[in-house]
């Protein structure tokens, strides 16, 4: 395989440079990925064996040959791949210009150049999973199990620097997410208050436990006083030989023996 077959010079690439609107940043992404498509071209031409090295190899079956050849039509399929993405290009949403080597299409596959999130960092800002969950109502499967999952950047935590790391997201894919989930914006809106009437009534039902434990809490204890018994005369029984006596306020009786 030679550079006229399966390859692009550098006639080409300017050509097609001209023809868009490419930042420096672009420009050079491109250049570095042309230049690493050069090197792996040459380097599978060099490892390839010259006629002088070949050795016969004797086949039994037709197998071996067809799966060199799907082997060989993979490798020059991904060559081709690799050269025509130098080329594929992604505008900006805002202003039309290349934007393949910016910030939020490389994390967030948004369509947007760098300056235009420079110049308007409210609308791409970027939002905590916990403030996300609290202004849109949404739990952790809304977030990773529904498809397609949410895309994410991590940083470190300002609240807890000895903790983990936490993770942002654009806080425009999230709104469109809870849109899906809710079914809009009266949806968030309604999840929203639904959320503050439980919390109201949660809030409530701990408010009335704790007063009832307070009332028990604050209820003079009956302390039940110890009876002592007062005993009458004693009775002598000559049959069982023992004496007994009877407690005169309760009638209990007491049976016992002396030495």
């Amino acid at each position: 395989m030679d550079d006229s077959t399966h390859g692009l010079d550098d006639k080409d690439v300017e050509h097609a440079v001209k023809k868009v609107k490419l930042n420096k940043s672009t420009i050079a992404m491109i250049e570095r990925k042309r230049q690493n498509a050069i090197l792996l071209r040459e380097s599978r031409l060099q490892c390839r064996p010259t006629t002088t090295n070949i050795q016969p190899i004797y086949v039994s079956t037709s197998s071996s040959c067809e799966q060199s050849k799907n082997n060989a039509g993979i490798s020059l399929k991904k060559e081709d791949s690799d050269l025509t993405d130098l080329l594929s290009t992604v505008n900006c949403r805002e202003c039309n210009i290349c934007c393949n080597a910016s910030y939020l299409h490389e994390k967030f596959g948004e369509s947007v150049c760098d300056e235009c999130r420079d110049k308007d960092k409210d609308q791409f800002k970027l939002i905590s999973k916990t403030d996300a969950k609290n202004e849109f109502v949404l739990k952790d499967c809304d977030f990773d199990s529904r498809e397609p999952p949410l895309k994410f950047v991590t940083a470190p935590n300002p609240h807890n620097r000895k903790g983990g790391f936490m993770k942002l997201y654009l806080q425009g894919q999230v709104y469109e997410r809870a849109c899906e989930v809710h079914g809009g914006d009266e949806g968030i809106d309604k999840a929203i208050l639904q959320r503050s009437k439980n919390r109201e009534a949660f809030v409530q039902r701990k408010m009335v436990k704790k007063l009832s434990e307070l009332r028990n809490s604050s209820k003079p204890r009956q302390i039940k006083e110890t009876h002592v018994h007062e005993f009458g005369a004693e009775i002598y029984h000559k049959d069982d030989d023992e004496y007994s006596h009877c407690c005169k306020s309760c009638g209990y009786t007491e049976h016992y023996e002396k030495l």
